[in-house]
């Protein structure tokens, strides 16, 4: 059982102090949002959950699960910003709405910093008990948030440190979540040395301090030992890269305003841009041309739309390769209509060879949830009815080698990309209008997790975004090539068609599993029952 002095934290009145709760939250919201693109800081990543880690260890549940919902909603309220802002000036709803969105998707996101928190104070038994708890209970709330209510896993802290390529490399087995562990296992560590200086009645006992140094060695020890597989992967990996085949692979950037996208009066100027750069690419003679999503702005091959279709084709007919083209598509379902998002393989004769549809949808962006429930919300996007999914683990199967398509914001769930490896697919392709974010941080965030996807599933991976970042991930995670945001662009690069397959592709979310198995062993379990025994 905590002590009384333990349970009153640092002021010995727990009940009331309002202030010092709200700077121990905002001290940990600032580390942490710092650590992502914007300022992209990912060194903070590892002291961030610090401060509120030393409350949780010397205070109540109730007040640690309060303080750590508070930190988890102002991190979210500041890192999803572009929440706000994209719903009023898209969806053509007030500020006020977009707001309010923005708050309760923080305010639902915080709880799984506030279960965190609330946790390490309801479970906490002792320095090395700690030192493995926290990171695996991160691990498996990370986890419940990339599936519960149709999956939000944006911003996970393993992305934090996409900078350093060495230790990204361990994804290939744990996937992001095994970085996010060793982030925590850091933190973990720190906040047990802090805590034991904080405690001055305790320095003249010397086997006070044997928990805190185990943990800061254990912790040490763990990153080095993932930076020297890193290094061993890396070479591995670029040497099968190199006896690999190559494509040539070129992606547009159109630069869409979003605004006037779907214009039907810009419909052949949004046309002719990207015609006009992809002539320009052509001059690298790839084998294969991206567009972005829904770079043609009606339903490609629909009746309704020939004529934009055949100009389309005569702009494709131009090179001798093939396209990779974002477009919406609608088809009849009896007396209704199916839409969806989709993704288009053509050759320059215009012969349809295949195609993806996007599988995981944009909730309130392009289908309803829980639709007989919320019968009264209205869709933001108003170019199509609601979209249906696709089949998860689909590839495009028109050549030789397979493409797996992740449209928009399907970058972010690794399962999916996982899936179309296992159907076969030996290239990657990233179709996306980021247009939504602004110049925020979210299109760098986005850009730097879909580079995940290629550490995981050891496959080359190109980008084609309509406003940016589009460019090339190596199957190592190494950026070959990138555009800026809001210019019109292209760029053509040589990628390795591989073959390799990682563990992660083979056992999938083992290790997150595992993490959430030991979690309720270690919590509820062991304990609950050392709770009841006190």
């Amino acid at each position: 059982m905590a002590t009384a002095n333990e349970t009153a934290g640092w002021t010995g009145d727990e009940t009331l102090n309002v202030w010092q709760d709200f700077f121990w939250a905002a001290a940990g919201a600032l580390l942490l949002t710092f650590s992502f693109p914007r300022p992209d800081m990912g060194q903070l990543a590892w002291v961030g959950l610090v401060p509120l880690m030393v409350l949780s260890l010397k205070t109540t549940p109730k007040r640690a699960f309060r303080v750590g919902y508070l930190t988890g909603v102002l991190h979210f309220l500041v890192l999803l910003r572009w929440v706000a802002s994209t719903i009023h000036q898209y969806g053509g709803i007030p500020w006020v709405a977009g707001v309010a969105a923005l708050v309760l998707l923080s305010l639902y996101l915080g709880l799984y910093m506030g279960l965190f928190a609330w946790g390490l104070a309801r479970w906490r038994r002792g320095g090395l008990f700690v030192l493995c708890f926290a990171p695996l209970f991160w691990v498996a709330l990370e986890y419940l948030r990339t599936k519960a209510l149709t999956g939000f896993p944006w911003g996970l802290l393993g992305y934090t440190q996409h900078k350093h390529l060495a230790l990204i490399q361990l994804a290939d087995i744990t996937g992001v979540y095994g970085i996010s562990f060793l982030v925590v296992l850091v933190n973990a560590a720190l906040a047990l040395f802090v805590r034991r200086v904080l405690d001055r009645a305790d320095w003249h006992r010397s086997a006070g301090w044997g928990g805190p140094i185990v943990g800061v060695g254990v912790a040490g020890l763990m990153v080095v030992g993932a930076y020297a597989y890193g290094t061993l992967r890396i070479t591995q990996v670029e040497e099968a890269q190199e006896k690999s085949p190559t494509l040539s692979v070129a992606v547009i950037q159109g630069n869409i305003d979003q605004g006037v996208k779907w214009d039907t009066s810009y419909q052949l100027s949004s046309i002719e841009t990207y015609q006009r750069l992809s002539a320009e690419a052509l001059s690298k003679a790839p084998d294969l041309v991206v567009w972005p999503e829904t770079a043609t702005p009606f339903y490609y091959l629909h009746p309704a739309d020939r004529l934009l279709t055949r100009m389309v084709n005569r702009g494709l007919a131009a090179g001798e390769c093939d396209w990779i083209l974002g477009a919406p598509a609608a088809e009849r379902a009896g007396e209704d209509w199916n839409y969806y998002n989709r993704a288009y393989a053509v050759t320059s004769q215009g012969a349809v060879i295949g195609s993806y549809d996007k599988v995981h949808l944009v909730p309130f962006g392009e289908y309803i949830p829980f639709q007989k429930l919320l019968f009264f919300v209205k869709r933001l996007v108003v170019s199509a009815g609601n979209f249906s999914a696709g089949t998860k683990g689909d590839t495009i199967k028109g050549w030789d080698w397979q493409v797996g398509v992740q449209i928009c914001f399907e970058s972010i769930f690794p399962e999916l990309s996982v899936a179309s490896v296992r159907s076969g697919a030996t290239l990657l392709v990233n179709l996306t209008n980021d247009a939504w974010f602004g110049r925020s941080g979210a299109p760098f965030q986005h850009f730097n997790m879909a580079r995940f996807r290629a550490v995981e599933t050891r496959r080359a991976l190109a980008r084609s975004a309509n406003t940016g970042i589009s460019g090339f991930v190596g199957p190592a995670g190494r950026v070959l090539s990138s555009t800026a945001l809001y210019e019109e662009a292209w760029r053509v690069e040589a990628l390795p068609v591989m073959t390799l397959t990682s563990l992660y592709v083979r056992f999938g979310d083992l290790f997150a599993w595992i993490c959430v198995g030991l979690t309720v062993l270690l919590g509820p379990v062991i304990g609950g029952i050392r709770a009841m025994n006190d």
